[in-house]
């Protein structure tokens, strides 16, 4: 039988190889040989006719579809969409454990002469080179080893030729894509479970005899008839603080039955949860009311329909999901919620366990390969009906989906930025409602632009909650003009004394305090105060960012690291200043300028990536600030998203201007964004009243004064957004325009600019469908070595809805790109629905 089999290569349509198998079907994995490589690949056809040069696959992975067909279609569209290949999109849709990969390695056979890489180098310097580099090694290289050393994108056509002359050999090994785990599990034989008298015999006999084992006998019985399926062994010891043996008696005595299940991780919120309650018992607001019943009626009509749900913060948004889901549930369905990533989700996760029980299976990142294949089996086989993920969530095996929520949904972290396929998860939740006809609810304290254009369309329908539940009350926003402070004296570092002096009140008072500031380590930058050097990424034209902790200056872009200078290597003086505060500066100033004030020394942890790098450290901190033990919770935009916690009420905002003055068309509108969650998580009790403080030099600024009446002042809010969706409009920005950026890299600077000319001039600057603008630098013009031109193009949604002309367009232009002027040494991007220009 002939298969066509989708690879995760650019600009690659799906392939046809011959399999030996006759029950291979849609979906399942296989591996194939590609010219001198092994990989893995997808079907996604079957009985094909025969094509020339036809190859046989080298192994089938699955016996049965890993990927599903609504995740076959979708995926599709996606590709279609975005421009990419169809198996980079499946790519992006399976986890990683499921992808075996091909690994290519180099040995040395002859050692050469000076003289003979002299001759070598007259005729082929670059091989030369390459040859050189493998000779001062022992043992094997990996081909991206050797890419990374010459800096360059490929040396296949060098090894090739190193190859044929027999100075190297190259050799592939395939590694095997982790198993779903399995583990030993125990349930009642069927003896006892259809004969009473002998279950009670059993225990009378165990509970004289062997107290233990009728505790293991009793336990595994309440908890098969709760769940319905065999309890592993595991969870019996650890539950009981018993040994194994006592569970082996039992089986060898004939009243367990031994099994062998998928391997159930015991989940964090086991240990702890971060839910304050279970809100099956919640009264509903009225609000909240109409809003579940809007959401109801259209789950009970089958049929694909979108709702913004625009509550502001402390609304009750997450109750309303929950009684939408409980009604998908009741109709023997199954439901998909999206969160824009792993910080938001353990407590959501945990509010939902804590009213769902073990019907919510989590997929997020930090898992392990072996760890999300075993959870991607269980959903598609139906075990758990709620899942709740991150953006590739939108790609979990669910069939008989009746709602898909989107929280959050104006979050950027939706929108993946590399590798392709560069898709938006919102959009692609949108998309995948309308393939099984379910309803799509975005949920938002703060919609974003494309989805109140949505509404105004008429493409959506919008649900309202205005007022805080519980009788909460909003926060009192305060602006503190930093200019004035600095004058006046009245800052030490970067933050100002009123600031200060609210954080000491609130350690006072034992409620919690937040911190905001978007930028981790502890200064953006060093510099040499005599001669002005600043200390640079080798990579990346960036300047490198202080971690006082780790004693080092990093790369936040590509993770080069260096030792922290104790003088300047231009210069030699010693005389270095930091520049620019981080969450590390924060956390120490907070600490020693709350301890002057108040006697003691506040407790003060952070919420950043280098805090919680560690796995299950980022629980840990949020479980410890819930119960009291952190005073001051300092964070990048981890602490701004959905935290929930009642003790929180006063929130600092270090230095709103970083958010503000970003050379990006959306700066506006993700300040008002940012700062209005930030307000949110003050105050979420009615027995505290919540405060913010937003340190600024720009008070005046249409976005500040937006977010500091936004929720209390709708109108205010509304008069904002219309501002601002008119000025979008008069430049042909989103949401009237659909906006595409085209990257040129290249490790050499003039090669990336000249390429970039070349496929600017293979676009038409207009048309009545789109601007084409000309290729330029961007701010940061180098990044891991590559230098960067972009190329925007602004595509008009009146005149060209679904991008459908726009995508011709730039196919053509591709397609002649490649076939005459493409080089190894440039890489080319594409990105569909780009969020910001550089």
């Amino acid at each position: 039988m002939n298969i066509r089999v989708a690879l995760p290569l650019p600009r690659l349509e799906p392939l046809t190889y011959r399999s030996t198998s006759d029950t291979i079907q849609r979906g399942c994995r296989v591996l194939v040989p590609l010219g001198t490589r092994v990989l893995t690949g997808m079907v996604v056809d079957t009985d094909v006719p025969d094509v020339p040069n036809m190859r046989d696959i080298s192994e089938v992975l699955d016996d049965q579809p890993s990927c599903t067909e609504h995740v076959l279609l979708l995926t599709r569209r996606i590709a279609e969409y975005y421009l990419c290949s169809w198996g980079e999109a499946l790519q992006a849709a399976m986890p990683s454990g499921f992808r075996a990969t091909s690994i290519v390695r180099v040995v040395m056979l002859m050692i050469p002469t000076e003289e003979q890489l002299a001759t070598i180098a007259a005729r082929a310097p670059r091989r030369a080179e390459l040859l050189r580099v493998i000779s001062s090694h022992h043992g094997e290289l990996t081909v991206s080893y050797l890419q990374r050393k010459l800096k360059s994108t490929t040396v296949a056509d060098q090894l090739d030729a190193l190859q044929r002359d027999g100075w190297v050999d190259v050799q592939q090994d395939t590694t095997s894509a982790p198993t779903a785990r399995t583990q030993k599990a125990v349930s009642v034989h069927p003896d006892l479970l259809s004969n009473e008298a002998a279950l009670r015999a059993a225990f009378d006999t165990l509970d004289a005899r062997a107290p233990k084992q009728s505790l293991a006998l009793g336990h595994v019985y309440l908890e098969q008839q709760r769940s319905g399926v065999a309890v592993p062994v595991q969870h019996c010891t650890s539950t009981l603080s018993i040994s194994s043996s006592a569970i082996s008696s039992l089986i060898e005595r004939g009243y367990l039955v031994a099994s062998t299940v998928a391997y159930r991780r015991v989940d964090e919120h086991a240990i702890g949860s971060l839910s304050e309650r279970d809100e099956r018992d919640v009264q509903l607001t009225d609000e909240q009311e109409m809003c579940v019943s809007a959401i109801l009626r259209a789950i009970d009509d089958a049929a694909f329909k979108a709702m913004v749900l625009h509550g502001v913060t402390g609304s009750g948004k997450t109750v309303v999901y929950q009684r939408a889901i409980a009604h998908v549930l009741e109709r023997g369905q199954r439901a998909l919620l999206l969160v824009p990533e792993i910080a938001l989700t353990p407590q959501l996760a945990d509010r939902f366990r804590t009213v769902f029980g073990d019907k919510v299976a989590v997929l997020h990142s930090r898992l392990a390969p072996g760890e999300r294949v075993t959870l991607w089996k269980r959903i598609q086989n139906g075990e758990v009906p709620i899942v709740i993920g991150a953006r590739s969530a939108v790609f979990a095996p669910l069939d008989n989906i009746g709602l898909i929520i989107v929280d959050e949904e104006h979050e950027p972290s939706y929108k993946q930025d590399d590798p392709a396929p560069r898709y938006n998860g919102r959009d692609a939740a949108l998309l995948r409602g309308q393939l099984t006809r379910c309803t799509v609810v975005l949920g938002s304290a703060t919609p974003s632009l494309e989805s109140l254009a949505m509404v105004v369309s008429g493409r959506a329908n919008l649900c309202t909650l205005s007022h805080r539940a519980d009788h909460a009350v909003l926060p009192t926003v305060h602006v503190v003009d930093m200019r004035l402070e600095r004058k006046a004296q009245r800052v030490d570092g970067a933050m100002s004394y009123k600031a200060l002096d609210a954080i000491a009140d609130r350690v006072q008072r034992g409620e919690g305090t937040l911190v905001f500031l978007n930028r981790r380590g502890y200064a953006a930058s060093m510099q040499c105060e005599d001669c002005g050097d600043v200390p640079m990424c080798t990579n990346c034209d960036v300047a490198l960012t202080y971690h006082k902790h780790a004693a080092q200056l990093k790369c936040h872009y590509c993770g080069y690291a260096e030792p922290s200078r104790t003088a300047c290597y231009v210069c030699g003086s010693v005389d270095l200043v930091e520049s620019g505060s981080g969450t590390q500066q924060i956390e120490e100033l907070v600490r020693t300028s709350v301890e002057q004030r108040i006697g003691r020394t506040p407790r003060v942890d952070r919420l950043d990536a280098d805090r919680t790098s560690r796995k299950g450290e980022h629980r840990a901190i949020l479980e410890r600030f819930q119960r009291g033990e952190i005073d001051v919770l300092i964070g990048t935009q981890m602490i701004a998203k959905g935290l929930d916690i009642a003790r929180v009420s006063l929130v600092i905002v270090v230095n709103a201007d970083q958010l503000l003055h970003r050379p990006d068309f959306r700066a506006t509108e993700r300040t008002v964004q940012m700062l209005t969650q930030l307000a949110g998580r003050a105050g979420r009790s009615a027995s505290s009243h919540g405060e913010m403080y937003i340190q600024t030099s720009s008070p005046d600024h249409p976005a500040i004064e937006a977010a500091v009446l936004g929720e209390r002042s709708p109108e205010a809010l509304r008069a904002w957004e219309q501002t601002e969706m008119s000025l979008r409009r008069d430049t042909s920005y989103p949401p009237y325009s659909r906006f595409v950026r085209l990257e040129v890299g290249s490790l050499d600077e003039s090669r990336a600019s000249e390429h970039a000319k070349i496929l600017a001039a293979l676009i038409p600057p207009s048309s009545p469908i789109h601007v084409r603008l000309d290729p330029t630098t961007p701010p940061i013009a180098r990044i891991r070595n590559m230098y960067r031109n972009v190329i925007i193009i602004k595509n008009d949604k009146a005149a060209d809805p679904a991008g459908t002309e726009l995508r011709s367009v730039l196919r053509g232009a591709l397609d002649v790109y490649y076939r005459e002027y493409a080089s190894s040494h440039v890489h080319v991007t594409v990105d569909i629905d780009a969020h910001g220009t550089f």
